[in-house]
């Protein structure tokens, strides 16, 4: 063991000296560069040439440009694929919010419920229809909006659309005793409100009316009413809607 050790320490102290040596030998070609010639300040060396200074640069900015492009392969199909998806998400929340701002809004107004228009005082608690009001000498009854939809298979023979709906609560029926509400017609609901109580009014028909009845959902039916046809397109299985408990479809 011993003498590996001095082995060791011989060799180390070998490379030592030859890495000492090794150093002086650059200082002294250093030196005699020096004295060759008068030292030229750094100031006033020539500078790298414009390959040199360019050419980090435009390998950097092709560097990002692939990188840039490989990005945009890959963003533009995610958002192809992402995006409807994305966009009906978007879509049945703002619905959620119009559904809940419509069912508020044919309450009463109250400090709790600042949105409200109080639909339910002439068509009933339910929109199921109120009581007689006196109308230009006569008594009306205000209609059912759950049933509205069922167009004049339900009763509702001014009904034959979706935009008859729209048109009754903006412009009214004076002779139904039903007022304009839309600002356009000297009411007081912008067509926010408006379009928040009619979507709320049909998502309560949708429950109500059959599906093959429905001119609010479904164009057949719509085309079927407006031209005055005595019944509604059949319904197939799939459209058949039961009666919903306690009520007539």
């Amino acid at each position: 063991m011993l003498a590996a050790m001095n082995v060791t320490a011989i060799v180390l102290i070998a490379l030592g000296g030859l890495l000492v040596m090794l150093v002086l030998a650059v200082l002294a070609l250093r030196q005699r560069s020096k004295g060759e010639g008068p030292e030229v300040p750094h100031a006033l060396r020539p500078g790298p040439s414009d390959v040199a200074l360019e050419t980090p640069v435009l390998q950097r900015l092709q560097g990002w440009g692939v990188v840039l492009v490989i990005f945009f392969v890959a963003w533009f199909p995610a958002q192809w694929l992402f995006e409807p998806g994305v966009n009906l998400t978007q879509e049945e929340e703002m619905q959620a919010l119009a559904l809940a701002r419509g069912e508020r809004a044919v309450l009463p107004f109250s400090e709790e419920n600042q949105l409200g228009v109080g639909c339910v005082r002439c068509h009933g608690p339910e929109l199921k229809g109120g009581l007689s009001i006196y109308v230009a000498g006569g008594y009306k009854n205000p209609p059912d909006l759950t049933t509205v939809c069922g167009g004049p298979w339900m009763g509702h023979a001014a009904i034959t659309s979706l935009d008859d709906v729209y048109t009754t609560v903006r412009e009214g029926r004076i002779a139904a005793g039903m007022p304009s509400w839309s600002i356009r017609f000297a009411g007081a609901l912008p067509d926010q409100t408006i379009n928040d109580i009619v979507l709320y009014v049909v998502s309560l028909n949708e429950t109500n009316v059959p599906f093959n009845q429905n001119v609010c959902t479904n164009e057949d039916a719509a085309e079927a009413a407006a031209a005055g046809d005595a019944t509604p397109p059949p319904a197939t299985p799939s459209e058949a809607t039961p009666a919903p408990e306690g009520g007539e479809a």
